[in-house]
């Protein structure tokens, strides 16, 4: 994979080039984690959190391998000679969430997850569909996984967990409008009608996960002093934002120009 990154394509006019150049910074920029901070989360915190730091370590994780095929063999995407090392970089991004949630949970003497049923579903519809659908689900659980790391954000007392959880907010703001070009240049061929009926299908499947996410993880909502009304609202809101950027690259070419729309509070 390292091969990719190491061979980057010559300059162009590609909007994934800034992507690319965006994924290389941010991985190698300065930014220590409070590690040695000698406070561990209490009792009480400890199980309020664990479950669902579990399940977000397990979901974070991703070889990546089916959705790289499926990308090299995009017949759009794949010509542009800054899309696959972007992506790849994406990848190594996400993975590096999970690696320091798994982290997180070694040193609080949490044990890991090796299976979830959730997880398991989102992974089995990854495998089954194409490039479209693959992102279409990975972007759906980045929309959703804002209001639940703000929500852990401030469940806690955990310096730690608190920097982890803004480290991983600043990322996947970034990715939301990395996702958001990729979906909208993959729409750009199709009709309106076309469109429309992919934004429906979206829509679906995001207000059902959410759901999910609110009945796996409210206690941690409450704690932080969300109640349910507030997580419809936040999470709509993302879910608009990401369907118009999504529809503004669709419809017109200045799709770089979104680069830095997407912005958290």
């Amino acid at each position: 994979m390292t091969s990719l990154v190491s061979r980057a394509p010559a300059s162009g006019t590609s909007p994934y080039e800034r992507w690319h150049r965006h994924f290389l910074e941010n991985r190698d920029a300065p930014g220590a984690l409070p590690w040695h901070d000698p406070c561990l989360l209490s009792s009480a915190e400890r199980q309020l959190v664990s479950r669902s730091i579990q399940q977000f370590q397990l979901g974070e994780w991703a070889r990546g391998r089916g959705l790289m095929r499926r990308a090299s063999s995009h017949p759009v995407l794949a010509t542009d000679s800054w899309f696959l090392s972007a992506l790849q970089l994406f990848i190594a991004e996400e993975q590096g969430h999970s690696g320091i949630l798994g982290r997180f949970l070694d040193r609080e003497g949490i044990p890991r997850l090796t299976s979830h049923w959730l997880d398991g579903v989102f992974r089995r519809l990854r495998k089954l569909a194409g490039l479209e659908v693959c992102a279409t689900v990975l972007v759906t659980a980045e929309v959703l996984a804002i209001p639940f790391y703000q929500a852990l954000r401030d469940a806690t007392r955990s310096r730690l967990l608190r920097s982890i959880c803004v480290r991983i907010l600043c990322d996947e703001a970034a990715h939301l409008n990395y996702q958001a070009l990729t979906l909208g240049l993959m729409r750009r061929p199709l009709s309106n009608r076309a469109g429309v009926f992919r934004s429906r299908c979206h829509s679906m499947l995001f207000h059902s996960t959410a759901f999910l996410l609110w009945q796996q993880h409210h206690r941690v909502f409450r704690a932080a002093g969300w109640d349910f009304r507030r997580f419809r609202n936040a999470t709509r809101r993302g879910f608009a934002l990401l369907q118009l950027r999504i529809r503004q690259v669709s419809l017109r070419p200045g799709c770089a120009d979104f680069f830095d729309a997407l912005r958290l509070d």
